[in-house]
């Protein structure tokens, strides 16, 4: 069995000790591993501080805040590696994780493309942060058991698709499932990304697989907490719209329509009229792209949705994680 080539590619804004930590963690796993630092405009010394203490990585220093979709498509570019490590910056790889994904990976059927560690919050790592994503009849999506005890994700299983936070991504798959807007849709900035990437893959005949025994522990919205709650829930709500648009079927656009018509309205309740003309100004594109995607999909969408977006989002809120 041979051992696939893999690269990791990170995002970096303004997080100079979290992404110092998280370059230092790969590397104890693996002295060797490429690594790609894709730093978006960071006014911290996070740029000079990497190359000065690791010589060794490849940092581009894009000068602007281009968001993680646009980060993680620049800095997959930069590699040729078989599978590309999507690793958020104020994430840590625990001593042997590395080594268990190249091992799910060199063992992969060739119709799996994305493989998920079991990714726990740093502050409490007998919690689960994500061990893949669940897409609900309603178009929303959530990381499955998250809040859970780790004992509740100890087996190995298939999720929807993974969190882009810290997962595998077979270069064969992304090379198929690139569209005009990057491997990543650079449109959505942050959130909802992984899971726009994941349905296309899924649409294009991709499977997901779920590695328990490699951990990763995630110090939960490093970055994007600091642009406060607002930020959050205007562009959870605008991509998740735009992704459906993209990429559901008609009847599952039909199902979620009350919940696209109060995410619209607390759009614009919480974000103004702005948000909500950028989602507009979107559509021609998003359009474009869906008849690309249903175009070469080689599972129907309806299909793909009976077996796998079948569950109610349950209406006690997730658990609270500090």
């Amino acid at each position: 069995m041979s051992v696939p080539t893999v690269a990791a590619v990170i995002v970096n804004w303004n997080s100079k000790d979290d992404v110092l930590a998280g370059v230092a963690s790969l590397l104890a796993d693996d002295p060797s591993l490429p690594i790609v630092v894709v730093d978006n405009g960071s006014v911290d010394g996070s740029v000079e501080a990497l190359r000065e203490r690791f010589p060794g990585v490849d940092v581009l220093a894009t000068g602007e805040n281009l968001g993680f979709a646009e980060g993680c498509n620049r800095g997959i570019l930069r590699t040729d590696a078989e599978w590309v490590y999507l690793f958020n910056n104020d994430a840590v790889s625990q001593p042997g994780a590395l080594r268990a994904l190249r091992a799910a990976a060199a063992a992969a059927p060739g119709d799996v493309g994305m493989i998920q560690p079991c990714i726990v919050f740093t502050k409490h790592p007998d919690k689960v942060n994500s061990s893949g994503v669940v897409v609900f009849t309603n178009g929303s999506a959530r990381d499955r058991h998250f809040g859970e005890p780790v004992d509740a994700a100890r087996e190995p299983s298939e999720p929807f698709c993974t969190t882009a936070g810290a997962a595998l991504y077979r270069r064969e798959m992304l090379d198929q499932v690139r569209m005009d807007s990057g491997y990543l849709d650079r449109s959505f900035f942050m959130y909802y990304e992984d899971v726009d990437l994941g349905w296309r893959c899924r649409l294009g005949g991709w499977r997901a697989m779920y590695v328990p025994d490699a951990v990763v522990r995630h110090k939960f919205r490093g970055s994007s907490g600091r642009r406060g709650a607002s930020f959050v829930t205007v562009q959870c709500k605008v991509n998740r719209i735009a992704m459906l648009l993209k990429l559901a079927s008609p009847g599952m656009l039909l199902r979620s329509a009350p919940k696209t018509a109060w995410d619209v309205a607390k759009i614009s309740a919480t974000g103004g009229l702005r948000p909500l003309l950028s989602l507009a100004a979107r559509l021609p594109s998003t359009l474009r792209e869906r008849r690309a995607v249903h175009a070469r999909a080689e599972i129907d969408a309806a299909r793909l949705e009976r077996r796998w977006i079948h569950l109610r989002e349950r209406q006690n809120p997730a658990p609270k994680i500090d």
